[in-house]
């Protein structure tokens, strides 16, 4: 049996109403060499029936069930023959030129990894809407050093934007076996497995293939294991049960000891540091800039509603014993430090606001003017099938435009 150049994985688990989206999009690439993996970590049978109604002889069914996120992917990975992984996440559609994309990319730059942007669908507010990711289309060669600078330094980027996260990248296969010849013996580790397997990349190879341009859309915004870590959803609660060390994992090495999604980044990657070294030993942890994150990170579930002040009076605590020099910086980026929990009241009368006054008309205005009068792709579409299909005829003719860097959207 010849081997494939791509082996694409899709770990999914409870989500049968969207992962056969992500298979038929894996089924009708463009780019014929490759094998698809669905790791079905189903609590029932409901995945099953979707695979089996889209039978092909390149899908194989793997049927798991009980496992952690984690393991559910890393067993997806062992199951993988192919030159390099592609991790679809259940929720994710893959465009139907980006296998041929990085067929290309891995013929002319000959990379261990490859990284590319987002379309995503924001479900979360009304009305919904698409955000596109940015880029020119170019691919470069971009140093690891840079990309870890970035993410650990520049807020207008972060580490989506940075970090060759796997469901944003693809792996070669002698990346993946030097990672698992290293300390960390496996791909997938928790609290964020994602982020951990997109350090050990930086850490393992000296460049990454950046490609500007959006390779996957996200189908919803709603559907999100972090999130309901943010927001104290029964799924994050479940998925913390689940950690080895228990909560205590999320924040056993950061200041702040509650949850915040980016103080579990952050705290990913001293774990990582300390196992590993190497490249990541030569890069630390910019105090002020995970403070800001942190609070940041705080106010998000605050404003809609969730109750956040214990964890609020712990970053106080910690914040209370940084140095002076990490204080005034945060202060300069959070000058409402300075009234207390106003901040977070305001926030809250801001989003009420938007929820039921002017903000919402006037987005309701937008929604109406620009996609149904100028036809602009981010307002059009209220179904992101719908806009799969515009966008891949619009390539399929060689219309589409691409999106300004400087006008990057949120990413899912």
């Amino acid at each position: 049996m010849s081997t494939p150049l791509f082996s694409v994985v899709i770990p999914t688990k409870n989500r049968s109403f969207l992962v056969g989206h992500a298979i038929r999009s894996v089924l009708e690439q463009s780019f014929p060499d490759y094998e698809l993996i669905v790791a079905d970590n189903d609590d029932t049978e409901a995945t099953s029936h979707v695979v089996r109604a889209l039978r092909n002889p390149r899908l194989r069914h793997a049927r798991t069930g009980g496992l952690s996120m984690q393991d559910n992917w890393e067993h997806a990975s062992e199951a993988a023959r192919g030159d390099y992984l592609l991790v679809l996440e259940d929720k994710q559609m893959l465009k139907r030129h980006a296998l041929e994309r990085l067929a290309t990319e891995i013929d002319r730059l000959k990379p261990e990894s490859l990284r590319w942007r987002s379309d995503s669908f924001d479900d979360e507010c009304f009305p919904p809407r698409i955000r596109r990711g940015a880029g020119d289309g170019s691919a470069l060669m971009v140093n690891s050093d840079t990309l870890l600078g970035d993410f650990l330094n520049n807020p207008r980027l972060g580490y989506k934007l940075t970090l060759p996260l796997p469901q944003l990248s693809c792996i070669s296969r002698s990346l993946l076996e030097r990672i698992r010849r290293g300390p960390m013996q496996r791909l997938f580790h928790a609290v964020s497995p994602d982020v951990v397997l997109a350090l050990l990349q930086l850490n393992y190879t000296d460049a990454v293939c950046d490609i500007q341009s959006p390779l996957v859309l996200y189908l919803s915004s709603v559907h999100s294991n972090g999130k309901s870590v943010s927001n104290k959803g029964e799924t994050g609660r479940q998925f913390i049960r689940q950690l080895p060390g228990g909560e205590c994992d999320c924040y056993d090495r950061v200041p702040v000891k509650c949850i915040t999604i980016p103080g579990t980044i952050y705290n990913d990657f001293l774990r990582t540091q300390e196992r590993v070294q190497g490249r990541l030993a030569r890069h630390s942890v910019n105090w002020a800039r995970y403070f800001v994150d942190c609070y940041l990170a705080l106010l998000g579930p605050a404003e809609r509603g969730i109750d956040m002040s214990e964890e609020m009076k712990e970053w106080q605590r910690a914040f209370s014993e940084q140095p002076a020099v990490v204080q005034a910086e945060v202060r300069r980026e959070l000058p409402q430090l300075t009234k207390g929990n106003l901040a977070i009241s305001t926030t809250t009368a801001s989003r009420l606001l938007s929820k039921f006054g002017p903000r919402r008309l006037e987005r309701l205005v937008k929604w109406l003017y620009r996609g149904y009068i100028r036809r602009d792709p981010e307002w059009r579409f209220s179904n992101p099938l719908d806009y799969y299909e515009w966008e891949a005829s619009n390539v399929a003719k060689g219309t589409i435009l691409k999106k300004p860097a400087a006008e990057v959207g949120t990413l899912a």
